[in-house]
Order: C-alpha cells, then structure tokens, then sequence
C-alpha cells in the first residue's frame, strides 16, 4: 500500500514539476505556443474583442476578414482598386517569375502581399503608403516587440535585408492570449486567421498607424 502510495505521489510531483516548467517555457519563449488555424466562429470572436488604435486598422481587419476563404491564393496576385476584383476565381495564368506554379493557370486571386495592399486600399490607404510586395511593406513600417502587436499591425516569416523571399500577415487581435493573423496562405491555398505559430516571427507597424485617423 505504501508502495502505490509513494508512486502515486511521486508521478503527481512528476506532473506538477512538468507543467511548472512548460509554464516557465511559454513565458519565456511565446513564440514557441502554437495556435493553429481558427474556425469562423473562433474568428468571429477575436474580431468582436478586438481593439483598435483607430477606425482605419478596422476597417482594414474587416475588409480583410470579409474574404476569409473566398479568395484563393495566386502567386503575383494584385488588386489596387476598391471593392472586390471580378476575375478572381477565374482561370489566370500565372506570369510572375519564381515560383513553382509560375506558367501554370490557376483561379486569379491575390499573394501574401496583394491581399495586405488590398485590405488597407479598402480602408482608404493609398497603396503607396502601406506598400506592394513584402520587401516595400517592410520597408514602408518600423519595428515593434511582440507585446506592443494590436490589430492592424503586420507580421512578416523572414527579415529583410537578408532574405530571398517572405510571407506577411495582419494581427486582427488575439485568441487565447496569443496574437492571431489573417493572411492569404500559398499552404492553405486561400485567406486564414492562424498564430504566428513558426510562420510569422518579425513584427511591424505601417508608418502611417501612429496618425490615428
């Protein structure tokens, strides 16, 4: 008896000891908490909670969320214009040079990059200002921490200078404590809110967010 004891207690000390240390883990490399992709109703909800700095991060949240799954992703996808484009889903051939789908022909719709542009378009921010292609988008922002994220803000895969290529999303807030984004996925072959998860791991800010309009 005493002997199932002592093991009894010994694994429930093993199992505090494990969860203290992965508690310990997470607060020092949140990074490392993974959330995976959010199902509309979770997205619903981070949406409804979500805080603004100003009316134009939402209206660029909301217009990127009304084409969550509806618009599929296309290498070299651009859309400059306000309202919805009306060859997407159509048959495309793709003629941006470096990538695998390059000469192929696929539903027309938008890259990482086109889909961040489209967004704050339709939010009344030139493209100009918030940029086209991930090397201007990063260009045309500044650097935050991850603590500072709130919706609107951006999250890039690779840093700039430094790498060939990139991936760029918009945090629309945060679901379970962890910051969550919206993003045209070349993975998922369409627009989805996941975490940062090892996706997104550089975060900035759009030069223009400081103004507050």
């Amino acid at each position: 008896m005493k002997k199932h004891l002592k093991a009894l207690l010994t694994a429930v000390l093993c199992g505090v000891a494990a969860a203290f240390v992965a508690w310990g883990f997470f607060k020092l490399f949140p990074s490392a908490r993974s959330v995976g992709r959010l199902t509309e109703s979770e997205t619903a909800s981070v949406l409804a909670e979500a805080e603004y700095h100003s009316p134009r991060e939402e209206r660029a949240v909301t217009a990127a969320a009304s084409l969550l799954g509806r618009v599929g992703y296309f290498w070299g996808g651009k859309y400059d214009s306000v309202g919805e484009c009306p060859d997407w889903g159509e048959p495309r051939t793709v003629t941006s040079e470096g990538n695998p789908t390059t000469g192929t022909v696929r539903p027309f719709g938008l890259d990482c990059s086109g889909f961040v542009t489209w967004a704050y378009i339709q939010a009344g921010v030139p493209a100009a200002e918030i940029g086209r292609g991930t090397w201007n988008q990063w260009m045309l922002s500044s650097e935050i921490d991850r603590s500072e994220l709130r919706p609107g803000d951006l999250g890039f895969a690779n840093v700039y200078p430094g790498s060939s290529g990139n991936h760029i999303g918009i945090c629309i807030g945060f679901f379970h404590g962890e910051p969550v984004f919206i993003h045209c996925s070349n993975v998922y072959d369409t627009v989805v809110v996941t975490g940062a998860g090892n996706t997104f791991k550089y975060f900035r800010r759009p030069g223009f967010a400081e103004g507050g309009e």
